[in-house]
């Protein structure tokens, strides 16, 4: 794919439950707020909004980052929300 093209979308932090330790944990994934909701059944962290561009949110999962993504050290990212570092 052509990096100069990409479209941007925002992703988000989000959380899921955690059956095992019946609590809410933080996934190692980064999501767009479609597909947290609707396929990770997860809860949007709002002040985590970042934009990058869309080929990096091409995993496993439509929609979502792969594991363990860091934004900040991918190409072409940026906060979608200035009180987030």
């Amino acid at each position: 794919m052509n990096h100069a093209i990409s479209q941007k979308v925002t992703i988000y932090q989000f959380e899921v439950y955690d059956a095992q330790k019946e609590e809410m944990r933080k996934s190692s994934r980064w999501g767009t707020r479609e597909a947290i909701e609707k396929i990770a059944h997860g809860v949007v962290l709002e002040d985590s909004a970042t934009e990058i561009d869309g080929f990096e949110v091409d995993s496993d999962i439509p929609g979502l980052t792969d594991r363990n993504f860091i934004p900040h050290h991918h190409y072409g990212v940026q906060n979608a929300n200035p009180h987030v570092k």
